[in-house]
């Protein structure tokens, strides 16, 4: 039962029982100064009491709070200021017109509405409590008061007070709502037997009356919440929940999505949060019944597969052998004490959205990053199954890219031009103008061309030197030319097959010029390829963002059948910030390095440690995340084929067009993901 479409009770509910200071009436407000001018009236020495103290007191009744505060500051005061203490802040509570928190008035109604009976229990003698309730314009909106007065009945904590509200109403206490703001009477509550919701507008913050044993649902305040996903801008943004981590995560989901967001949510019902986000994802167009993505954010990563189900969907969490994932669940995240919360919110999304989630957690080291690829992967999986939304015109374009194409130059691998050599052509290479001469020029590189479809430059060091150029392919136009001038010991050929694999996955054109000037070490040779290609690449990700938007994330995993076909698994995510990871999810890590990362020669001669630099050059010039998930054990020489041609199909999509991320700036991090 909901009442005024902002408090939830169960069904059987037949009285709600409330608290009066901090709940009902804000008190605490006026206290805050009442407190201290009555010490500096009263008490000799100059003392103040916090604010944090004042709270820590408020639940209890005027005698009882002023004894817990002047013990707690230390203050052996004579009775007779005792007294004066008492009664001053008596008497202000009685000629002060209290405020009523907001919502409570709608609530009182619904409550009469719905033909629940209203009890105000309070730690207060029940005629001030109506005098303070009269003067706050509620006096017709209770049947009756049990205060602190009543003899035999002991305060709060003790039960007893809402035991006795429950006999005068004649209702079982296990029918009971009681609501209270305090821990203190919210154990008041539990212990005796009532249903007990806190709300954090008062003696207690919302974590501390969320994460206790004594509250069954915890409110920041009593307002109606609101949840709306349309697809489109997805710069329009309003998030505001109890926990900032939990709305970082629907962010996740719909920046994925392709969608804004407007949420506003008060409680700590986190499953039915999910299902109202669920429930505006499943009205979204649809266009598959099912879908898979690899969710990822620098070391957390997953797989999540996605098949649809009318009725409503379940989710079923999974690990790889590099994760425990009772663990992990149990694991501190952020501002959550574990990881409860994000799962109650996945399994309302499934059911609200009628789409049955599998979720394999892949890899671990930092909690929070793994849960951000969690709903980053929901996302991607869910805007792969509404992409009809996106313009038909882009999305149709030649391998998803939508723009233009541009040739590499026919003449061979793009030329290291001399320290002679002049400025770089007058155009880039599809007609557009060039980056003025400043916005082309940082130590150690010049670029001489940057379009969205095009980006041309060359890297120098004391050891070497790269030229690369890429540019939107056009069908058999896709591939790779590389030239690379080393000393003979060094045997580095195989790498041109390697780097066509990725081009043709990407549908990119791809020349690579390298030039030794003092090295004989093959492993700089393939990191400063990776180096020169990622800033490259990055380049073209720049200009196309602003052009028309793109994905600024993608992996070779679109469907759920690809997770059967693809024992590789590939994931790049422009984060501003460089990682990369190998993730075996059939064998440890160390079997993994041995068996496939380290000391293998595959027969082209290349050695398979100096790919992995390569993986690592890549992602540090591109400024992204990279993350391998390798599914069963696969030998070096098919393996490492396998891997490039998974990075080619990861950087097309991300490179791909998303209208929806056109001219976006980007964030703390630069990220473009």
């Amino acid at each position: 039962m909901v009442l005024a479409d902002r408090l939830t009770v169960p069904d059987r509910t037949v009285a709600l029982l409330f608290d009066m200071d901090g709940v009902l009436l804000d008190t605490l407000t006026m206290e805050y100064g009442l407190i201290n001018d009555l010490l500096a009236r009263h008490v000799a020495r100059p003392v103040t009491a916090s604010r944090a103290l004042v709270r820590s007191v408020f639940p209890y009744d005027v005698p009882e709070a002023w004894r817990r505060m002047l013990s707690a500051l230390g203050l052996d005061v004579p009775p007779e200021v005792v007294d004066r203490l008492v009664s001053g802040h008596e008497e202000a509570r009685h000629t002060t017109r209290m405020p009523v928190h907001e919502g409570i008035e709608e609530i009182l109604a619904a409550a009469r509405a719905a033909g629940l009976a209203v009890t105000v229990v309070s730690n207060n003698p029940e005629d001030d409590v109506a005098s303070m309730l009269a003067g706050a314009g509620l006096r017709d909106s209770r049947d009756g008061i049990v205060g602190n007065d009543t003899p035999g009945l002991e305060k709060k904590p003790a039960p007893d007070t809402y035991r006795e509200a429950a006999r005068r109403l004649q209702v079982d206490a296990a029918a009971c709502v009681v609501v209270e703001d305090s821990l203190v009477g919210a154990e008041a509550g539990t212990r005796a037997g009532c249903h007990t919701v806190g709300v954090a507008t008062g003696a207690n913050a919302f974590a501390e009356l969320s994460e206790s044993a004594f509250t069954a649902r915890t409110y920041t305040r009593f307002v109606p919440g609101r949840v709306r996903l349309e697809l489109g801008d997805v710069t329009a943004k309003a998030l505001d929940t109890p926990n900032d981590f939990v709305s970082h995560m629907i962010e996740h989901v719909a920046w994925r999505l392709g969608c804004s967001v407007e949420l506003l949510w008060t409680s700590d019902d986190w499953r039915a949060l999910g299902a109202a986000l669920g429930g505006q994802i499943g009205v979204l167009p649809r266009l598959r019944e099912s879908a898979a993505a690899l969710g990822m954010i620098d070391d957390g990563s997953c797989l999540v597969e996605l098949t649809r189900r009318d009725g409503g969907g379940t989710v079923a969490l999974a690990a790889s052998g590099q994760v425990d994932l009772a663990w992990f669940l149990g694991l501190r995240c952020e501002q959550l004490a574990n990881g409860g919360p994000l799962v109650s919110v996945l399994e309302g999304l499934a059911e609200g959205s009628g789409w049955d989630m599998r979720i394999t957690v892949a890899s671990l080291e930092d909690a929070h990053h793994t849960w951000e690829g969690i709903f980053r992967g929901v996302g991607i999986a869910l805007h792969r199954t509404v992409r009809a939304a996106r313009d038909p015109a882009r999305a149709s374009a030649p391998d998803g890219h939508g723009a233009e194409a541009a040739e590499v130059s026919s003449e061979g691998p793009v030329a290291l031009p001399g320290a002679t050599d002049g400025d770089p052509a007058a155009t880039n290479g599809d007609g557009t103008e060039p980056r003025p001469p400043e916005a082309r020029v940082e130590r150690g590189w010049r670029v001489h061309a940057a379009s969205p479809s095009h980006a041309r430059l060359r890297r120098e060091t004391a050891e070497s030197a790269v030229g690369v150029e890429v540019a939107v392919a056009l069908g058999e136009a896709a591939g790779a030319r590389c030239r690379v001038d080393v000393a003979d010991s060094i045997n580095v050929a195989g790498v041109e097959e390697l780097l066509d694999r990725l081009a043709v996955g990407a549908g990119l054109g791809i020349a690579i010029d390298f030039r030794a000037t003092r090295l004989s070490s093959s492993h700089v040779v393939l990191e400063d390829i990776g180096l020169a290609l990622g800033r490259a690449l990055r380049l073209l990700a720049v200009e196309r963002m602003e052009s028309t938007g793109i994905e600024g994330a993608g992996s070779n995993v679109d469907r759920v059948e690809s997770l059967v076909e693809q024992p590789i698994r590939v994931g790049v995510s422009m984060e501003g910030r460089k990682f990369w990871r190998f993730v075996p999810l059939a064998e440890t890590y160390d079997e993994f390095r041995r068996g496939f990362l380290l000391g293998h020669t595959l027969p082209s001669g290349l050695f398979s440690e100096d790919l992995d630099d390569f993986v690592d050059g890549l992602a540090g010039g591109l400024q992204a995340s990279v993350m391998v998930h390798v599914a069963e054990r696969v030998e070096p020489e098919t393996g490492w084929a396998q891997v490039f041609s998974a990075l080619g199909e990861a950087i097309g999509e991300l490179l791909s067009v998303n209208e929806s991320r056109r001219s976006l700036t980007p964030g703390v991090k630069a990220t473009l993901a």
